[in-house]
């Protein structure tokens, strides 16, 4: 079933009030995020796992393999509050009672094991889902009911909704909920998604991300210690996020090497041969993230688009990988229109960026249908247009 906004602001309180409810009554759970997770799938695993150790859950989270070194403060929270990260092996699943699934636009794209699988078909086990992908193909994984799946900024932007909504309550008036911590968890998400609020099209979503990364980073410097190193704003979170390892510089450059220009898209097209020669020295991790950050220079280089695209990993994927991004001064179009447009079904995103797949059996020259894909989007978009 499609992901769709939820129909009325009652509706959105009611979902509200069920995953209050799931959390008071459920024990342990299990937070689930997407593979080859970004900022906001790992802050909002983050944020949601603060969220119910305030009530004494016992809390793990799953991920596929080590989150990249921008993110190590957040990992770094979970083991100073009791929050348990398992990479790769989950183990045992019975003991846990619910699971959250968080920013992640379909089923398909959850990282999990072959025992979280199982557990993912247990009727008795809750499972909650908040997300802010819609459009395209992207599918729910939740329980009706209990799926926050709203537009908004970013999944981070969700849960702060949901925080809100929860200290409002008389029945939680001695709860703390605004801790350090997890103001600087939700702002990363807020901040990371959205570039500081540069991608945002309509009115609706940057009312919502103003009012909320205000509250939050008021929230985080008033509870920073003054003259502490720690981070204390969210400029200073974004600052954090955006900077560059050695190797994920090393990977950005070779990659930005081999740009292409039209008048108004610039784009980069791996074959592959150079897809594989960047997955053997870097990691598919790594060239995710890289590839999501050259397509956003990109866009703000040429001020209209950037595109990149690259083949997968052979080993274990047959898919080329396609990452669509604008320029915070090109808001007029939605990109998940382009995806409807194109009839491509296999993709997703925010109207500021969306990713796609292609069959690599389906393209016999990569270059050649790069270059006719982006005169498409060119054509779509007014791109073209002076």
């Amino acid at each position: 079933m499609n992901k769709t906004e939820i129909p009325t602001i009652a509706e959105k309180k009611r979902i509200a009030g069920r995953i209050t409810d799931a959390i008071i009554q459920r024990d342990s759970f299990l937070l689930l995020g997407h593979h080859d997770p970004d900022t906001d799938c790992v802050a909002s695993l983050v944020a949601f796992a603060l969220l119910l150790t305030k009530f004494h859950k016992e809390v793990t989270i799953f991920l596929a393999a080590p989150v990249m070194a921008q993110f190590s403060y957040l990992v770094a929270i979970c083991k100073y509050n009791g929050i348990s990260v398992i990479y790769g092996q989950s183990g045992r699943t019975d003991a846990y009672s619910a699971v959250v699934i968080l920013d992640t636009p379909k089923p398909e794209m959850i990282a999990l094991s072959a025992e979280i699988a199982a557990l993912m078909e247990d009727q008795r086990v809750q499972k909650i889902e908040i997300d802010h992908h819609l459009a395209s193909d992207a599918s729910y994984a939740g329980d009706p009911g209990y799926r926050l799946v709203s537009e908004a900024s970013s999944t981070c932007e969700l849960i702060g909704y949901l925080i809100l909504k929860m200290a409002g309550q008389t029945r939680f008036k001695d709860t703390d909920f605004f801790t350090r911590n997890l103001a600087l968890a939700i702002l990363t998400g807020i901040v990371g998604d959205s570039q500081m609020g540069r991608y945002l099209k309509t009115r609706k979503e940057r009312f919502y991300y103003r009012t909320f990364s205000e509250i939050f980073d008021r929230l985080l410097i008033e509870k920073t210690a003054k003259n502490s190193s720690n981070l204390s704003s969210m400029e200073a979170v974004f600052d954090v996020i955006q900077n560059f390892s050695v190797q994920q510089r090393r990977c950005y450059e070779g990659i930005m090497d081999r740009r292409d220009t039209t008048r108004r898209i610039h784009y980069i097209c791996l074959t592959m041969e150079e897809s594989e020669g960047f997955l053997a020295k870097y990691g598919a991790e790594l060239m995710v993230n890289v590839s999501k950050a050259a397509a956003d220079h990109l866009a703000e280089d040429c001020g209209r688009l950037g595109l990149v695209a690259y083949f997968d990993d052979p080993v274990v994927s047959d898919f080329i990988q396609f990452r669509l991004r604008r320029s915070a001064r090109f808001i007029g179009t939605d990109l998940r229109m382009v995806l409807e447009d194109l009839k491509i079904e296999n993709g997703g995103g925010h109207p500021g960026a969306v990713g796609f797949r292609i069959k690599k059996g389906e393209i016999k020259d990569i270059k050649a249908y790069t270059a006719d894909l982006v005169s498409r989007i060119e054509d779509l978009t007014g791109a073209a247009a002076e």
